[in-house]
């Protein structure tokens, strides 16, 4: 096999041209088509019996082209081996011939860039501190007292509905004076300051008091999901039934057991209320950090990128976004989804990848299986059945292989710590898990 490569100046993509014995092809042609011949059935003949020339008539031209696919595949990755290229994606086939007993092809393909890693110390990174306090725990609790609140109705006709109240309210929607379709119900239960509404309902029903009626003039929002009301003023006219306050149950044995306390104790809740609140702050303060440490790391190395895996990327990403699309039963079809919109996304991961893929070789990093089934076991804790989640992650190799790149991107992350100017920053459980948009 003669082999001869032209690298570009510039860029990562090479041109290669290879010529190779065609006599193989001809014997892996015949070899096929009389493989195709014991199996192929045709009026008038036996099985297995129709005349090979009759079969090279009907499927030689398929055969000859799955057969030279195959043998410029395998020239082509010998060829790369041969001459130690480190080939990124798909390469494209040129320029075929088929004469006088060789074949000769020209392919174009990128190469893995060369990458100059950092000297980790040239980093900066802001990390984050945080920790779960008493006030946390006491917020948490109310919470769950809030999920199990009851309405209780006010017995006062002057009581004045307040945000966090619910009110049962009936209202006819009006555009123009004419009544429009879905725009009138009846006996709604509502909490004011919650946010079904459209902007302006709920702030107009607030001061409202039982058995008092009221227009409430509004616009619908431009992205609204009905396209006839999109932008339009309407009015509605809104009568309240009842006014009703939230009462929040007592932290009693029946409460407490309703979480799965045994003892009934409100302390011994509390205690299994802090302990999940840490693992949960635990998990998010080193996703944050060490998400916040490749970013850095990304940022400062300058890394040409094959176009051809920003354009696999691109297209895995697409395909992720069409999938969540369905499974929230939207269909994809409807809503416009291009290329362009996963090109930045794409190259970041791309080449981050491509840093961290160097940076784990250059240290030999990996994920030990004592690693891997902490990190299970860790996250098994969290749920009722942890056997049943630990079963689920042995069943799923993706999720396995999801499991090894956080842990070495963990252990790329700290390596890089070690090294790094770090400024810690000190945020509360709530900045960290429920971060401002």
């Amino acid at each position: 096999m003669q082999v001869t490569v032209e690298k570009p100046e510039q860029g990562l993509e090479h041109k290669m041209t290879v010529t190779f014995p065609s006599a193989d092809l001809n014997s892996s042609v015949e070899k096929r088509l009389n493989e195709i011949r014991r199996s192929v059935k045709m009026d008038g003949f036996r099985p297995g019996k129709v005349p090979l020339n009759v079969v090279k008539k009907r499927h030689g031209a398929q055969v000859n082209q799955e057969v030279m696919g195959e043998a410029l595949q395998k020239a082509f990755y010998d060829a790369v081996d041969q001459e130690s290229l480190n080939v990124a994606g798909m390469p494209m086939f040129d320029e075929l011939n088929d004469k006088d007993g060789s074949v000769t092809f020209t392919a174009r393909f990128e190469v893995y860039p060369q990458i100059a890693l950092p000297e980790f110390s040239a980093i900066k990174v802001d990390t984050i501190v945080a920790e779960v306090t008493d006030t946390d725990v006491e917020e948490m609790i109310t919470r769950l007292r809030e999920q199990r609140a009851a309405w209780k109705p006010s017995s006062s006709a002057a009581k004045k509905a307040n945000k966090g109240e619910q009110v049962i309210i009936d209202f006819v929607g009006k555009i123009d004076g004419d009544v429009f379709e879905g725009g009138s119900a009846e006996n709604v239960p509502l909490e004011l300051g919650s946010g079904r509404m459209i902007p302006g309902f709920e702030d107009g029903i607030i001061g409202m008091k039982k058995g008092e009626t009221k227009t409430i003039e509004v616009t619908f929002p431009e992205n609204y999901h009905a396209d006839s009301l999109k932008g339009k003023s309407a009015a509605f006219d809104v009568t309240v039934h009842s006014v009703s306050a939230k009462v929040l149950p007592e932290i009693d044995e029946e409460f407490v057991h309703a979480f799965g306390i045994d003892d009934g104790k409100e302390e011994t809740l509390r205690q299994e209320i802090k302990d999940s609140m840490v693992k949960e702050l635990s998990r998010a303060v080193e996703n944050h950090n060490r998400t916040e440490v490749l970013n850095a790391l990304e940022e400062i190395v300058d890394v040409e990128i094959p176009k051809s895996l920003i354009n696999q990327e691109v297209k895995g990403l697409m395909d992720r976004a069409v999938k969540n699309l369905q499974q929230q039963g939207v269909n994809p079809q409807e809503v416009n989804i291009e290329a362009s919109h996963f090109e930045v996304e794409a190259k970041k991961r791309v080449k981050l990848g491509l840093i961290l893929g160097d940076i784990i070789k250059a240290n030999k990093l990996h994920a030990s299986d004592e690693e891997i089934n902490t990190f299970i076991s860790e996250q098994a804790s969290s749920y009722e059945d942890p056997k049943e989640v630990i079963q689920w992650y042995a069943q799923n190799p993706g999720a396995m292989h999801e499991i090894r790149s956080i842990i070495v991107e963990s252990q790329v992350a700290q390596r890089i710590l070690n090294e790094a100017t770090v400024k810690q920053v000190t945020k509360s459980f709530k900045d960290v898990i429920n971060p401002a948009a």
